[in-house]
């Protein structure tokens, strides 16, 4: 008997020599994948390159999504300067930016929002739609008694009345 993989099968006992022959083997003759299985695999990889790659181009939403975040954090500091002050901050949102104002909306009152390298903020042309809108903040960091939705091209932002909350 033949030695398989260092074992003398002769020698041990219980085991059947192993019937390596053609045609025996369930095996044999199979090394590789069929032309088949190979088109369907390359199709499929094909799909997903297609649907990750459309993906990877379209980040428009992406980039409106982040703008309106940005309104909305700058919403919440004019309001938390409001009530850490005690006296009124607010926003005024044109046609495709929007600027800080501290006190009343008036010229000379602007104010830098943090990070900004300019009093008017650029949202995109287009970006708001509707008239110019104007959000003030009291001391208690209400708007007013009236629920003001500003509209963008990302979605609307909400300023709830009373409370101020922007969810």
């Amino acid at each position: 008997m033949k030695n398989v993989k260092g074992v003398n099968v002769k020698n041990v006992k219980g085991v059947r020599p192993l019937l390596l022959k053609k045609g025996s083997d369930p095996f044999y003759g199979q090394a590789g994948f069929t032309m088949i299985e190979i088109i369907a695999v390359l199709v499929i990889v094909g799909i997903l390159a297609a649907v990750a790659a459309s993906r990877m181009m379209d980040t428009r939403s992406v980039e409106e999504s982040a703008r309106v975040d940005a309104i909305k954090a700058h919403l919440r500091y004019a309001q938390a300067r409001a009530m850490g002050e005690g006296r009124p901050w607010g926003v005024h949102v044109t046609a495709d930016s929007y600027y800080l104002f501290r006190g009343t909306n008036e010229s000379g009152n602007e104010v830098l929002f943090p990070g900004e390298n300019s009093l008017m903020v650029q949202a995109g042309s287009g970006f708001f739609s509707g008239t110019p809108l104007t959000v003030t903040f009291d001391a208690y960091g209400s708007p007013g008694d009236n629920t003001l939705t500003l509209v963008t091209s990302g979605g609307a932002i909400t300023i709830t009345r009373n409370t101020g909350y922007i969810p």
